[in-house]
């Protein structure tokens, strides 16, 4: 009677508003209103969204329709069906109908329908995901098939996922322990590793054991493309093994490559060691220092110091609240201060960050013990706000001093909350007016409690100067970013406003208004957007100036499931949008990009001939009498094919991989010729057990079809006990072109003790200066000349100045909120260019005035700028730059090279031959960077050189890739990634074959994780999360996002795990690091009940748990960057362990922290059977206080 009487209240308060759905069915119907009711009674399809759901007699959900979201405004439906078990083993990709009534449609009828369909977009007739279950209660998983014919589960090939689960047998897994011994005069747990010998194995069948095969698995590859962890009685991973073959001994040998994790007493992780290390030996201290990870924790848990491979001890400070204030060692972000010293960070009563600073000093773990000893003894934990500045090393804020230290640090950043009391002068001063018509909420009754407002951001130079960014951020009344504001150092400023859809929240349009210096005119900038009636980005025009033409940047086509499928982009027609390039793309059964425009035909009818087309093949491979490539089905792109008008040449790439997913051979070819296999370009490599490379081999120069020149035989020497750092490079070729090979005895680089790089005896770089965030400073040439770089202290590039010797000035550039400025010597400073979403504009200065061009940029599916086009005077569309790479990131050379940009010429602006072109984001939209031979691409974090294929710091996210080199790039497959931008919400599950997280599109998730995010979305809190992460444009599903979420700047990574038991899903530690956080959240597919389990499991992970802390860190980081975000996630990890308090909260919630989940989950229920829903929720609430019970801190 519950069921109906709810879903019957439901139905009838939606029965004024639509067609009625079904009446022979039972469903629950959601409607989510995009305009006032009160102001449209009666709102039609495109004023509001619509969904139901229909269930069987059993309460299961056998149906879903998404009213009028298709590209025609029709149904979207998605078929839900079950075994004689209740069990969903077969999952339906979603297809678009002929109605757009809601009305439920046969089972029959359906698939029928959607096989029709598929076969006609795809060519395949296998739209579904399907399961094979063990025969046994516990339902595991054994069979995974993907939807696509060559995935299906009845292919004679079987391309499908499989897992075995088993125990282990003897002499099978090391039994690694770790002891932790208290140590008062240093106060911490000292650490020491027992069976350092490995000569000790677990007993047999003492820990559970997952084989996992790949999708490319075959029986006669054994234990090729397999992947084995093993887990103990706790579901602690003690060991990761994969099968592949690397670089032993000077020879590429076939080994396991194993990654294993070792414990302390009370369940902390205290050693990680990875795959290089060889267990065979005795692993001695110099080899834990050298290549393993180390962590020591002191008596109430907390992470006081730990050591990555290569890199010195550090050391983290608590107060009593189990806040971090104290890490290092930090260098000093002063260039008249060396040395090393102490990052500190000060809160104020509610934990937030408001002050971070650099504080020189000796940093041991004596002084760690001092400086915590300090802390515990201390009263005064907080500061709060004043009226009047107080002032240290000459620099005020408006706050009390009164926690330590008190004197002796450097002010980094200063972060005010609540109003704009701050004691910052702006100019022009803060307005708190209507902005487009949007309240502010701020007045005499609604202020911004809770949220950030102003604050103070230093620009290190020397520490007696003070240069320094400010900034402030407006609200409207719902709490939305509505204006942001920042004075630079220089003393401009940028301010963007937004125009929020009243109930969405859409972004309409934005206007940026930007000086470099006061006294510079006033560059505005607007950008318009328009949707469809199902919320997707449909046009984006770009305008300068207030009375500038409108210059149209996309003009958006979608499918009938909402992947896009063409956009018009450059040029002036906003009426018709007819654009300089129609970009087409297609796509596989499994959502992965198949094309950008047609290889095989550039020009096309009715619209201007393709500039560039791109091509990938992943589970098929053509010209196989030229070439055998290798099909495969993991998702790794088997080929690669670009066309492009300079020359119409068809060009192709063939991949080949080892059982690892690295790559191993990239193999040129010019398929439409009479001699196809060129070789002009090829590049091989091979790999240690880390990943680090061993050897490269490179042709280039010429694309001939009779030679091909090798122009790189690189070998690659580490050092002797930290093998991941790279001592020396030879080339043995005797081709100067590529990696350019200094002759002589000496090693080529070196590292300082963080590990990072200090000299490059190749390129002639005698020393490398670096700040507090490891980030380069200053790199000398000898007396060749320098590069310097400014930054702010959060780590944004400012500045970059080029000294050459024997010229008096030097070259800079100012990079300022996107906005690029440069200045050559004695020359004026001159706006260069700044971006738009499809390009650049292009400044060139003529008599006092700022003349305008646009161009356009082509990116494959890595977002490397493949070509670059305009207009010329004549009006005629100009390939500005092509650009071809090797696959790890070295251009080609000779062929396609005319570059060109806009420039004054007899009196105007056209398009002009260009040697060092200033736009110089290119691998990845990175920039790089040429000075004097520098030749490395800035990726904000690191340096990255393509000539070699490594960074040229520590990765300071190397603590979760355990088993690869913290110097090592893109997991040594740069054909499927790329160094994450932050910029979006990101997919991963686990490799099958390396056994790695990879990322992924939303739709290469098992099905039931896609519906239970579509579902957990489908509500308003759901909603709100994903969208706070989400980019305009961006799409979950049949999930869209309209505006740059709040939190777009960082990264929400959904991780999709299987073949483990014990728990549905966590929440990860969030990564921070400089430029951005990466907040992580495990969803286990092999998890009962999926249909409801998935969309709750990530309700408490997202409601329960991560948003206990997400605005205080990401404010922390925003204020006080990437160490005060660590301090405050760190004292809530030690403050919290394992989330006890959540989870006790479920049913004694003192203090309101299970509020969120618990509303969630009321907005559930309106998606989801109720009944089903409320099952898992209590369920789920008997486990969690169990769990949360254990794990109550015990003092020891």
């Amino acid at each position: 009677m519950k069921k109906l009487l709810f879903i019957t209240a439901t139905l009838f308060s939606f029965f004024a508003y639509g067609q009625l759905p079904s009446s022979d069915q039972n469903y629950i119907k959601n409607t989510t209103y995009k305009v006032p009711t009160t102001v449209t009674p009666n709102p039609t399809d495109a004023q509001k969204t619509q969904s139901i759901t229909y269930f069987d007699g059993l309460g299961r959900p056998i149906q879903q329709i998404a009213k009028a979201q298709s590209a025609t405004a029709k149904d979207i439906i998605t078929h839900i069906e079950y075994d004689g078990f209740g069990r969903q083993t077969m999952e339906y990709l979603p297809f678009a109908s002929q109605q757009n009534t809601m009305l439920f449609m046969d089972s029959n009828t359906l698939k029928q329908e959607q096989a029709t369909q598929y076969q006609t977009w795809y060519g395949d007739v296998n739209p579904y995901s399907e399961k094979r279950l063990e025969n046994s209660p516990l339902n595991r998983v054994l069979e995974q098939a993907a939807p696509g014919n060559d995935w299906a589960m009845n292919n004679a090939e079987k391309h499908t996922i499989r897992f075995d689960y088993q125990t282990n047998v003897a002499n099978e897994v090391k039994l690694y322990k770790a002891t932790a011994t208290w140590v008062p005069a240093k106060g911490l747990y000292e650490i020491a590793l027992v069976n350092e010998t490995g000569s000790v194995y677990y007993e047999p069948n003492q820990l559970y054991k997952t084989i996992t095969k790949n999708e490319n698995w075959k029986t006669a590859d054994g234990d090729k493309n397999t992947t084995v962890e093993f887990k103990d009685k706790e579901g602690r991973v003690v060991l990761k093994r994969t099968y592949g073959s690397s670089i032993i001994n000077n020879a590429e040998t076939a080994a396991w490559h194993d990654t294993y994790y070792v414990y302390d007493i009370f369940g902390n992780l205290t050693y990680v060691i990875p795959p290089l290390v060889n267990t065979s030996l005795v692993i001695t201290n110099d080899v834990l220092n050298d290549l393993c990870y180390q962590y020591q924790y002191d008596y109430r848990n907390r992470l006081v110091e730990k050591k990555l491979p290569g890199k010195q001890w550090e050391f983290i400070v608590y107060d009593k609240l189990d806040r971090v204030v104290m890490t290092g060692p930090a260098l000093s972000p002063f260039t008249d201060l060396t040395g090393n010293g102490w990052m500190i960070t000060k809160y104020d009563v509610f934990s937030r960050p408001i002050l971070t600073a650099w504080m020189p000093g000796t940093v041991t773990s004596t002084t760690r013990k001092t400086n915590q000893d300090n802390r515990t003894s201390a009263t005064l934990l907080n500061e709060s706000k004043t009226t009047s500045n107080t002032t240290v090393n000459y620099v005020g804020f408006m706050y009390t001093n009164l926690s330590l230290p008190t004197s002796d640090y450097h002010v980094l950043t200063v972060n005010y909350y609540d109003n704009y009391d701050s004691g910052l002068l702006f100019s022009p001063t803060i307005s708190y007016s209507v902005i487009h018509g949007q309240t502010l909420h701020n007045n005499t009754t609604s202020k911004p409690i809770g949220l950030p407002t102003v604050s103070w951001v230093r620009v290190p130079e020397t520490s007696t100067l003070y240069k320094h960014e400010k900034s402030y951020t407006l609200y409207d009344t719902k709490g939305r970013e509505i204006r942001t504001y920042k004075n630079n150092y220089l003393g401009g400023y940028t301010q963007t406003d937004k125009k929020l859809q009243l109930i969405t929240g859409r972004v309409d349009f934005t206007e940026t208004r930007h000086k470099r210096v006061t006294a510079d005119a006033e560059i505005f900038v607007k950008d318009v957007f328009t949707y469809t009636d199902q919320e997707r980005l449909l046009t984006h025009t770009h305008q300068i100036g207030t009375s500038g033409t409108p210059q149209l940047l996309a003009k958006n086509e979608y499918d009938e499931l909402g992947q896009l499928i063409s956009k018009q982009v450059g040029g002036t027609d906003t009426t018709t949008f007819i654009g300089l390039q129609k970009v087409d793309y297609s796509y596989n059964i499994r959502g992965w990009l198949k094309s950008i425009n047609n290889i095989n035909a550039l020009a096309q009818s009715g619209n201007p001939t393709d500039l560039f087309a791109f091509k990938l093949n992943y589970n098929n491979v053509e010209n196989e009498s030229v070439y055998a490539g290798t099909k495969l089905y993991n998702g790794n792109i088997s080929e690669t094919y670009w066309r492009t008008n300079n020359d119409d040449v068809k060009r192709k790439y063939s991949y080949n991989y080892d059982e690892l997913s690295r790559l191993k051979n990239a193999v040129y070819q010019r398929p439409e010729d009479a001699s196809p296999l060129r070789d002009s370009y090829n590049e091989s490599l091979s790999y240690d057990k880390n990943g680090n490379i061993k050897a490269l081999q490179r042709n280039g120069e010429y694309d001939d079809v009779n030679y091909a020149f090798q122009i790189d035989q690189l070998e690659y020497t580490y050092h002797p006990t930290k093998h991941n750092q790279l001592m020396k490079v030879v080339d043995e070729s005797i081709n100067p072109n590529g990696f350019k090979d200094v002759a002589n005895d000496k090693d080529d680089y070196s590292y300082d003790a963080n590990g990072n790089m200090t000299i490059d005896n190749n390129k002639g770089i005698t020393a490398i200066t670096y700040n507090h965030l490891n980030l380069p400073t200053k790199i000398t040439f000898g007396t060749s000349g320098r590069v310097e770089y400014l930054y702010n202290a959060f780590g944004s590039k400012v500045k970059k100045s080029f000294f050459k010797s024997g010229v008096f000035l030097p070259t800079v550039t100012d990079y300022l909120d996107g906005f690029q400025y440069a200045k050559v010597a004695s020359a004026v400073v001159k706006l260069d260019f700044f971006p738009h979403a499809e390009g650049y504009v292009k400044n060139t200065v003529v008599g006092s005035a700022n003349v305008y061009k646009y161009a356009f940029n082509y990116t494959d599916h890595l977002g490397n700028v493949r070509l670059s086009y305009g207009l010329n005077s004549e009006n005629v569309l100009t390939v500005l730059e092509e650009n071809n790479y090797y696959p790890f990131g070295l251009k080609h050379e000779n062929y396609n090279v005319t570059k060109k940009e806009y420039d004054k010429y007899d009196g105007e602006i056209d398009l002009r031959g260009c040697v060092n072109c200033s736009y110089k984001y290119k691998y990845n939209g990175k920039e790089y960077q040429d000075e004097l031979g520098l030749n490395m691409y800035d990726y904000g974090a690191r340096n990255y050189d393509p000539a070699i294929g490594r960074w040229m710091n520590i990765d300071p996210h190397s603590d979760t890739y355990f088993s690869i080199s913290n110097y090592g790039a893109f997991v040594n497959n740069p054909i499927s990634f790329i160094d994450p931008t932050g910029k979006d919400i990101l997919f991963w599950r686990v490799n099958q074959k390396s056994g790695e997280w990879e990322q992924v599109k939303f739709n290469q998730l098992d099905k039931n994780i896609q519906k239970g995010i579509e579902d957990f979305g489908k509500t308003k809190a759901g909603y709100e999360f994903l969208s706070s992460f989400a980019n305009k444009g961006d799409k979950i599903g049949s999930l869209s996002f309209d505006k740059d979420g709040k939190y777009s700047n960082h990264d929400l990574q959904l991780n999709q795990v299987e073949g483990e038991t014990g728990y549905e899903g966590r929440t990860n530690s969030p990564v921070i690091r400089k430029d951005k956080i990466t907040f992580g959240i495990n969803l286990n597919k092999d998890i009962e009940s999926p249909q409801v389990n998935v969309a709750e499991t990530l309700g408490h992970e997202a409601f329960l748990h991560q948003m206990q802390t997400l605005d205080g860190i990401i404010s922390a980081f925003k204020k006080g960057g990437a160490g005060a975000a660590m301090d405050y996630d760190l004292k809530d990890f030690h403050s919290n362990p394992s989330g006890y308090k959540d989870h006790l909260a479920l049913k004694d919630d003192v203090q309101g922290r299970a509020k969120r989940y618990f509303t969630y989950i009321s907005q559930l229920k309106t998606v989801l059977n109720p009944i089903e829903v409320q099952k898992v929720v209590n369920k789920d609430i008997k486990k969690s206080y169990s769990v949360g019970v254990q794990d109550t801190p015990k003092k020891r």
